[in-house]
């Protein structure tokens, strides 16, 4: 049993990344930003995403009394990766997935979904669109371990960009079911979880951009009601078909008893074809 405690305690305390998680597992992102923008491939255009996320989560262990154990802390390693289809110029559909490699080894949950920008220009000046999305279900056994839910969920994120030649900002509104399997080392969580984040973006020469991203997040933990997170990214096009990405983040659940946070870093290639 003490195994499978400690191997609880660390899925819990790598959720006050949800964040972070939520930008490596859901393909069509503008990594490496959780803040998704509006961009779509084009009619018959393919994307293809490889990423690699680390992440360092630190947390206050206590007993059920409250009474304080240890300070614990957690390393996770990750490697994201997406293909996108454009079905049409402001429609694309896409599939993501991913394999951590550490605390434990195996793929988590899949995603399909597909974006539509129903609004605007979004090559220039203001656009929207709506992204929802499907999160496929994992064993009963990898629900257990962190690597996902093992019931389907859906979400769906509402997205609006603006474009200039100096600047750019992205702002995002979400909504995400938590459906989970009632298993042995099922740990009570919210079932519906909110999220608002917004990330200004400057063009410093055609080739770099400097991001900030920031948001808030309901928490899935019953621990805190709300996470946030704040991110400083850095994203180069050597060819205008190919972007690499770096991104570092932290993010903390608000006014947690267990003052859980999560440093981490992204890293990633986006290829158009």
């Amino acid at each position: 049993m003490a195994s499978s405690s400690r191997s609880i305690r660390l899925c819990q305390m790598t959720a006050v990344a949800s964040f972070l998680v939520l930008a490596t597992t859901q393909a069509q992102a503008y990594f490496p930003l959780v803040t998704d923008d509006t961009g779509t491939q084009g009619k018959g255009g393919h994307q293809i995403e490889i990423d690699y996320v680390f992440e360092k989560s630190s947390s206050r262990l206590e007993s059920e009394t409250g009474v304080f154990i240890e300070n614990t802390h957690s390393l996770s390693n990750a490697f994201p990766m997406a293909y996108t289809y454009g079905v049409s110029e402001n429609v694309d559909v896409f599939f993501g997935m991913s394999r951590q490699t550490s605390p434990i080894n195996g793929w988590q949950s899949s995603e399909l979904g597909l974006k539509w920008v129903f609004a605007g220009d979004q090559t220039q000046g203001w656009s929207a669109a709506i992204k929802p999305v499907v999160t496929l279900p994992v064993s009963n056994a990898m629900q257990d371990n962190g690597l996902g839910a093992a019931k389907t969920n859906v979400g769906v994120t509402l997205i609006g960009s603006f474009l200039a030649d100096t600047h750019e900002w992205h702002f995002n509104v979400g909504y995400a079911s938590n459906q989970q399997a009632n298993t042995p080392g099922l740990e009570s969580e919210r079932p519906d979880l909110w999220s608002a984040s917004l990330a200004p973006v400057l063009v410093l020469h055609p080739q770099w951009k400097l991001a900030f991203d920031m948001g808030i997040q309901t928490n899935a933990a019953y621990n805190s009601q709300y996470g946030a997170f704040g991110e400083v990214a850095l994203i180069y096009a050597p060819m205008e078909n190919l972007q690499l990405g770096l991104g570092v983040t932290y993010a903390s659940d608000i006014n947690a008893s267990d003052k859980a946070h999560t440093y981490g870093i992204a890293t990633g290639i986006t290829y158009q074809f």
